[in-house]
């Protein structure tokens, strides 16, 4: 509930059918209330577009009007407004709010929604006082992801995606609210129609805080999608991106300390907040592909963290292995070295010399005395 007093009066009727009960949120773009749909009484979730800075209720406390500097502009923005309808309207999944109705009034715009019954996850996150478990959290990303697909595939990003726009129901299921900030974006390239995207500090991604529209694309979710599953798992406040990087070049220090969390979901978190949207997931198949089989050490971006080494994207570094032991080889026979000739037969060769020649000079003295 909001305290907002430029909110539409509870009792008011909308369109012929919509009564207001109640007031669920104000931002800088829009309010959203808490409606009655007749004749079925049926509860429904209207997003009523009101800018901050250029609309204001008249005496009556109904009919918007709209700053004369702001006329042309707020004239666009009532157009596209229109035109995101016709995307939210597209999406059908079990895990993203119902978007049905869109109709102008009181000098501005509204579309309806399904009312969603349950307590956000931030709310829990508060009552608990206690990170959720890593089982329920990986229980809640995959219906996320599922909701972030269905909605990217009609061109679209969510663009405030955090615990408090993630309801839990009672059936169990989780599903995205308050797309009232959603953004159209064609090919990958961020476009032009857009009703105003408001952000959530801490949340937003480096390319919608600085107000780079034309680079935002499924990965600016992705970031906020990080941001949220490291508030679930250590009941922390996010940090800001400026104080996740000395800087934004790859090889800086991550300053992310995440207790009690596993080193494969660490991983996860920090590759979905780079800061540099390059290095991101580009698709929820990336990271479903991620879940189902990281990527080998090959195809890894290491980062240094802290607190643990860590590879984004990629699984758990192994112990190192001992060597496989190797065959010892077969030595080589050597060669042999001559058989060494008996001493007895050398003085037996000399002797024969020596005999021989006593015999020849014998021989020449006698010759000589004849």
């Amino acid at each position: 509930m909001t305290n907002d007093k430029s909110m539409l009066p509870i009792g008011t009727v909308l369109n012929g059918r919509y009564i207001i009960r109640g007031h669920l949120s104000s931002g800088g773009f829009g309010k959203t209330y808490l409606a009655v749909c007749r004749p079925q009484n049926t509860k429904v979730a209207i997003k009523e577009f009101f800018m901050t800075a250029a609309n204001f209720r008249d005496a009556d406390g109904v009919s918007v009007s709209t700053n004369r500097n702001y006329t042309q502009q707020f004239g666009e923005q009532i157009v596209k407004f229109r035109k995101e309808y016709e995307r939210l309207r597209l999406i059908s999944n079990v895990h993203v709010v119902k978007v049905y109705d869109c109709f102008e009034e009181n000098g501005t715009a509204y579309y309806v929604m399904d009312f969603v019954e349950g307590t956000n996850l931030e709310e829990y996150l508060r009552k608990r006082n206690a990170p959720y478990t890593e089982t329920t959290v990986y229980n809640y990303l995959k219906q996320i992801l599922g909701g972030l697909k269905a909605i990217h595939s009609k061109d679209l990003l969510h663009l405030d995606l955090k615990p408090a726009n993630i309801m839990k129901t009672p059936n169990g299921y989780v599903k995205l609210i308050d797309l009232g900030a959603s953004k159209d974006y064609i090919g990958g390239v961020g476009a032009t129609m857009f009703t105003g995207v408001a952000l959530t500090e801490r949340y937003a991604p480096p390319e919608q805080v600085d107000g780079s529209f034309d680079k935002l694309g499924p990965w600016s979710d992705f970031y906020a999608l990080g941001a949220t599953l490291y508030r679930l798992l250590t009941n922390r406040g996010v940090p800001t991106y400026t104080s996740l990087y000395e800087d934004h070049t790859r090889d800086k220090h991550i300053a992310l300390p995440m207790p009690n969390v596993s080193d494969k979901t660490k991983q996860l978190i920090v590759w979905l907040m780079n800061t540099d949207r390059t290095r991101r997931p580009q698709s929820v198949d990336d990271i479903l592909q991620w879940l189902r089989n990281p990527p080998a050490q090959d195809q890894e971006v290491t980062i240094q963290d802290p607190e643990v080494t860590i590879n984004v994207p990629g699984e758990e570094k192994r112990p190192p292995q001992p060597p496989t032991p190797q065959p010892r080889p077969t030595p080589r026979p050597t060669s042999q070295p001559p058989t060494p000739v008996p001493k007895n037969d050398e003085f037996s060769l000399l002797g024969c010399f020596y005999i021989i020649v006593i015999i020849f000079i014998v021989v020449t003295i006698i010759k000589a005395l004849l």
